[in-house]
């Protein structure tokens, strides 16, 4: 029963993500790119089935490429940065992670939180550019400043996403 209410719950925040990213956030361009449906990376829990999870974070990139015509480049993105999620995780965490069973991103402090969203953004930025820049094969300096920026933007918006949800619970 509770399997299925997650999945539900998941269906539910995932086409949310989508209707967001595919309706407010491609057509808003300011020279830099935000992605915000990698906070389904973030939120997800992180004693959750990681199969599952690898599986809802292709699924969600799909998505998202099937609707702007990618190729891919955001599914192999979102699933990457769901991969190294745990690992980038325990970096900033530590020992404490590993011991906590009931663990939340809310209880991280706000720098190890913010450098944690940092770099799983720019892990997911990074990979998304470099798809796309081989794809149309200029390969310049410009991937790394794009990179850089969308990142920064992106883990704002993250951010802000967490201190709104802080306040509410």
């Amino acid at each position: 029963m509770n399997f299925i209410k997650n999945f539900f719950v998941y269906a539910f925040f995932i086409s949310f993500l989508c209707l967001i990213q595919i309706s407010i956030f491609n057509p808003i361009f300011f020279g830099l790119y935000t992605y915000i449906y990698i906070l389904f990376v973030l939120v997800y829990p992180y004693r959750g089935n990681r199969f599952i999870f690898l599986l809802l974070s292709f699924t969600i990139g799909f998505i998202i490429d099937k609707f702007m015509n990618t190729g891919g480049n955001h599914a192999f993105s979102t699933t990457i940065s769901a991969f190294f999620r745990l690992k980038f995780l325990q970096f900033f965490d530590g020992k404490n992670f590993i011991n906590i069973s009931s663990f939340s991103i809310y209880e991280l402090p706000f720098i190890r939180k913010t450098l944690y969203i940092f770099s799983l953004v720019m892990t997911h930025h990074l990979s998304l550019f470099v798809l796309e820049i081989f794809k149309i094969a200029n390969f310049s300096k410009i991937i790394l400043l794009k990179t850089i920026f969308s990142s920064i933007f992106t883990t704002i918006l993250c951010i802000i996403y967490f201190f709104f949800r802080k306040i509410k619970h």
